[in-house]
Formats: structure tokens, C-alpha cells, sequence
């Protein structure tokens, strides 16, 4: 992909106030969602020599995923002395910071500068975090669960913060920043083996050219893929799941592919093709689907999707296809970014996220207080049971299929307690609520 201007490094128009409002919502959001599925088997006493003997026979006999599970263990075993208050500070700083990435990213690679109107600055953060939040298939999965986003949103925010580097030219760092890379590496194999082969390539065209081929940012990108991808344990889980051989590999990717796009790209779509088609005489069509140089990240996206072969078809949760998601996203915003800046538009794109916002905080708002009630009388319950020191039963949660309640039709944010106590997840939240043993009843 060939970089265009530098990002900026000064706030841009209506930067600071899109972004702060983007930051309010998912601190509160963070904030009121409760633990659930893995995180109760996360949560224990704390004690490092037991947390990284836990991570290490997690690397030689379950995932390769050693740095993710570390920093899940440290912060929900810190529970206790709030760090749960801590998870959601970062966690909510962690999306906004991807909401600023994508937008100095995409304006560069669009090769468009900034509007000049604080108002247009604005909406267009709002409408690429509501981007964000509402085209990938399971923001919750991978932005409000303590593992899940520990293990999809931190990789995917320090990539595409490596990524908008090498656009820009800017992969001289220093010795803390590398090490930030390697750790950054360890996190999603399919993402972390992208970003390398992105960034040989990049050493090997500028090493061509005669310019200063980035080496070492290579190096330590690499060293952290390698060491992800030879974890002993990613083989070991690998022949616990069905056999899968390529082609209902393939089917299942194709599923995964074609589930990408569903309904809730229509209204962003409908925004951004208004402004292409005001803008056609500026940039006709079909020149306008470039979007200066942004027709890459389709490229990446379809990439990084076909390096999802690697996986077993049982393995491919629907949460693996978020790093896709967001390279659309991308796509997206440089489309919209190539969109005449003139009044008509801005009227457009205001109206639009106006709506847009207004549907968002209409579906979420009620959904997240369900949950967190939901969550409250659940654990007031079982430590009410535990204080009788009697086996805790708790009413069936039956809203969505299995027994799990579905947050905005396609993301599944809350596991139910299961009818048999033996489940793995029911054992963990009963460990962690010091019961004898927890079951669910109609």
C-alpha cells in the first residue's frame, strides 16, 4: 500500500470533543457490564508464582496465547482491590485510541486533510466508532468481555497503531516500542502473521528503493509470531476438535465471510454513497471506490480472512473475524473521508449520525442495564444460598437460544447458568462464588 501524508500529530477540528463523547459511552458501558463465561475462571486469589505456572502449561497445552493470558489472570485476579474500576478506564481508552487510529490512518491513506469545521471534525469520529460498534459481528464478545476484548480488541487496536506506522513511514522506534510490538505479536496468530508478511513486504520493497528498510521493527513483529505460532498447546487443543480437513474449512469460511455483512451496513452505506454521489463529478464512479489508496484495506481484509484456513472449522467463533471487520472500517472511512466537504454533505452526515447515535443509545442503553440487573440479582442470589451453605440454584435466564441472552439481535454477551453443575463455566462461577455447587432451574 503506498503511504501517503504523514498522520498529523496536532488534534484535528472537533477531534478532542468526538473523541471524549466516545470515551463517556464506553467507560459507562464497560463500567455496568458484569463478568461472564470465562472470566469466572479468571478470578482467584492472588498469587503470581500460581497465575504464570497456569500460563505456562496454558502454552505447552492449550493456546500460544501466553501474554493474552497473562494480563487476563492479572486483571481479573486483582478483582478484589479494583481493578475491574482500572479494566474499564483502559479497556474504554483502549477503543477510543482505535477510534483515533482509523481516522488519522484513513485520512492519510485517502490523502485528504481535515475538515475545517469542528462540527464535521466531530461527527466523523462519532461515525466511525458507531462504524466500529456496529459492523463487526460481535462487539461485545470482543469490546465488553474482560477476556474476550483483553484477546481481540487490545491485538487488533496495537496492529492497526503498527499498520498506520508503516503507512506513514514511521517504523524508526526505540527499545520500549519494539518491545511493545513483540507483546502486541503474541496476541491473535492470524492478525499478528498479517502484520507480518505487511511489514517484509514493506522491508523488502524499501530495501529495494534504497531507502532504510525497517529491519528490526521486523524482527521483533516476527520474533512475536514465532513464538505465538510454535506454542506447543496450539497443537495440542488442535487435536481435541474435530477433524477438519480443507474444504469444510473453506465452507466454513465462506459462512464466516458472507455473515460479515448483514443490515447494519445499510444506513452507513446510505450516508456514505450520498455523499459519493454528490460528489461524482469531482471523482466519478467507479474511480470513486478507490478512495485514494483505501481499496487496500479490502485487500487485508479478504487476506486476513483467508489466513483464517489455518484454523479447524470448529474453531472459527464468530469473534475471529473482528480484525475484519475493522479493515472494512477502514475501507469505509476513507470512502467517507473522499466525500465532498461541502454544506449539502454536512448536512447529511450530521442528520445521519444524529439518527445513527440516537439508535444506538435507544438499543444499547436498555440492554446493558438488563444485563447488569440481570448479572446483580444473579450473584445477590447465590451469596444469599452460600450463606445457608446449601447448593445455589438460580432461575433460568431464557431470553435467546440456549439459554443466553442476545444483545442486539447478533452478539451473544451473557452465558446463562447451565443445568448441569458440572459444566465447565457454572464450575467456574461457582469457585469463584465460594458455592458447593450451582445449577439453573425454569
Amino acid at each position: 500500500m503506498k503511504p501517503s501524508a504523514c498522520i498529523p500529530p496536532r488534534p484535528e477540528p472537533g477531534e478532542r470533543v468526538g473523541l471524549a463523547l466516545c470515551f463517556m459511552f464506553l467507560l459507562w458501558a464497560n463500567w455496568v457490564t458484569p463478568l461472564w463465561a470465562d472470566d469466572y475462571c479468571r478470578t482467584m486469589p492472588f498469587h503470581p508464582a500460581t497465575i504464570m505456572r497456569i500460563v505456562w502449561g496454558n502454552y505447552n497445552f492449550w493456546t500460544g496465547r501466553w501474554f493474552t493470558t497473562l494480563a487476563t489472570f492479572f486483571v481479573l485476579d486483582l478483582r478484589p482491590y479494583g481493578s475491574l474500576a482500572a479494566f474499564a478506564v483502559v479497556n474504554a481508552g483502549i477503543f477510543t485510541f482505535l477510534v483515533h487510529v482509523v481516522v488519522h490512518m484513513c485520512r492519510a491513506v485517502a490523502g485528504r486533510p481535515p475538515p475545517a469545521c469542528w462540527r464535521d471534525g466531530m461527527v466523523q469520529y462519532l461515525l466511525v466508532f458507531l462504524m466500529l460498534w456496529w459492523l463487526p459481528r460481535t462487539i461485545g464478545e470482543v469490546a465488553l468481555w474482560k477476556t474476550g476484548a483483553i484477546g481481540y480488541l487490545w491485538p487488533v487496536a496495537g496492529e492497526m497503531w503498527l499498520l498506520a506506522r508503516i503507512l506513514s513511514r514511521r517504523t524508526d522506534m526505540n527499545g520500549v516500542q519494539h518491545g511493545a510490538v513483540f507483546l502486541i505479536s503474541t496476541f491473535l496468530e492470524p492478525l499478528s502473521l498479517l502484520l507480518t508478511l505487511v511489514l517484509a513486504g514493506d522491508a523488502v520493497r524499501a530495501w529495494k528503493r534504497g531507502r532504510r528498510a525497517p529491519w528490526a521493527l521486523l524482527c521483533s513483529h516476527g520474533m512475536g509470531t514465532l513464538v505465538l505460532g510454535i506454542a506447543p498447546g496450539n497443537y495440542v487443543r488442535m487435536r481435541t476438535m474435530t477433524p477438519s480437513p480443507v474444504m469444510d474449512r473453506l465452507d466454513g469460511l465462506l459462512g464466516n465471510l458472507g455473515s460479515l455483512f448483514d443490515p447494519f451496513w445499510l444506513p452507513f452505506v446510505a450516508v456514505i454513497g450520498t455523499g459519493l454521489f454528490l460528489g461524482r463529478r469531482q471523482t466519478p464512479f467507479p474511480a470513486c471506490r478507490r478512495a485514494g489508496h483505501g481499496a487496500w484495506f479490502v485487500g487485508l481484509a479478504l487476506a486476513y480472512m483467508a489466513l483464517l484456513l489455518m484454523f479447524p472449522r470448529e474453531a472459527l467463533a464468530a469473534r475471529v473475524s473482528f480484525p475484519a471487520s475493522v479493515l472494512l472500517v477502514c475501507y469505509l472511512t476513507c470512502l467517507l473521508f473522499t466525500c465532498p466537504a461541502g454544506r449539502v454533505f454536512s448536512w447529511v452526515m450530521t442528520s445521519g449520525c444524529a439518527g445513527l447515535a440516537v439508535m444506538h443509545m435507544a438499543i444499547v442503553v436498555p440492554d446493558l442495564v438488563l444485563l447488569a440487573r440481570i448479572s446483580h440479582d444473579r450473584v445477590a442470589s447465590t451469596r444469599e444460598q452460600v450463606a445457608r451453605d446449601q447448593p445455589v440454584v438460580l432461575p433460568r435466564v431464557t431470553m435467546g437460544p440456549r439459554h443466553k441472552l442476545l444483545y442486539v439481535r447478533k452478539d451473544i454477551i451473557f452465558v446463562g447458568i447451565n443445568p448441569d453443575p458440572h459444566n465447565m463455566l457454572t464450575m467456574c462461577f461457582a469457585r469463584a462464588m465460594g458455592a458447593s455447587s450451582v445449577r439453573s432451574v425454569p
